[in-house]
């Protein structure tokens, strides 16, 4: 999420390293990531449970009662996913009242992603104000692009809906990150010069940015490179080779997002005019029935997304 808005779908391209280039350079652009979150667990606590959760939820060897007495040693995740549950996100059902419940009657894909919402909700609710976010407006914007990213996903018959919804709520966790040493910069080093997105800022103040911060910090947490490379790639488009259609629904979802302005209005308040998108977006996403399915994809969103506003009440 850039603090400047556009009114067609272009992202910025991020910048990569030639192979050509000395491994030199490549380690110093490594090591600028890595001083960033050096000590990065005192600003963000690391969610261990949340990531022990995803780990039995992936192991096919790992049982119902495993996985429910991990996540009870949180209460305020099992709390959360309680109330997610039985939210009208996941439309009108018998009430769920146990963790049993919600892995049984719900699947192992959606208790990972009830485990990783509730555990990003507590670090991304926090305002960051080097990006001019109050508090919730971060995690607004964010879970909007998770749930939407996971909708386009699955109208592109993607089986791997869990990893990009994932990708999606933690695109922009390298803001919370940056959020201190870029007051600091900005605030030490004056300058005239304009900058065309948040990105360029970044990278003029502290030699690197939010989306490659948030990579390293997740993959330093041990997630995947099925979630870290479309984090770091998100501003990108995915125009970077080999071409991957995960980088594109996410850079996707967060363009009409923000689009949107979820994260300063009220669900009431939402308004998306889809015939006029397209207009002004000729070359839509290459995954099928893009276009044909767009109504279809954000009617869903709206409903998904405003029955899912009070998660965190």
């Amino acid at each position: 999420m850039d603090s400047i808005s556009a009114s067609t779908f272009s992202p910025t391209t991020t910048p990569t390293l030639s192979h050509n280039k000395n491994s030199h350079r490549i380690e110093k652009v490594m090591n600028v990531e890595k001083k960033y979150i050096a000590d990065v667990d005192r600003l963000i606590p690391r969610p261990d449970i949340a990531l022990e959760v995803l780990c039995l939820a992936q192991d096919s060897s790992s049982s119902v009662a495993e996985l429910a007495k991990k996540i009870e040693h949180d209460p305020n995740m099992t709390a959360n996913m309680l109330r997610m549950a039985n939210s009208s996100y996941f439309g009108h059902m018998q009430e769920i009242t146990s963790l049993k419940d919600i892995i049984v009657r719900l699947g192992l894909d959606m208790v990972k992603i009830l485990a990783i919402t509730s555990a990003s909700a507590g670090i991304l609710t926090s305002p960051q104000q080097a990006y001019d976010l109050e508090p919730r407006a971060l995690w607004n914007h964010s879970h909007a692009c998770a749930v939407l990213a996971e909708i386009i996903a699955r109208y592109a018959n993607l089986d791997n809906h869990y990893t990009i919804y994932t990708a999606a709520l933690l695109h922009d966790i390298g803001k919370v990150v940056l959020n201190k040493p870029l007051l600091s910069a900005c605030a030490a080093k004056k300058t005239d010069k304009k900058f065309s997105s948040i990105l360029e800022l970044e990278r003029f103040m502290l030699q690197t940015d939010h989306a490659r911060v948030g990579a390293a910090l997740l993959a330093a947490w041990g997630l995947p490179e099925s979630i870290t490379i479309p984090v770091a790639r998100h501003h990108s488009g995915g125009g970077i080779k080999p071409n991957r259609l995960d980088v594109k629904i996410i850079s996707l979802a967060n363009f009409l997002v923000e689009s949107i302005g979820i994260r300063s209005l009220m669900p009431e308040d939402f308004h998306f005019d889809v015939d006029e998108f397209l207009r002004q977006n000729q070359e839509s996403p290459d995954f099928s029935s893009f276009s044909a399915n767009m109504a279809s994809i954000m009617e869903e969103f709206f409903t998904r997304f405003t029955g899912a506003d009070l998660i965190l009440a």
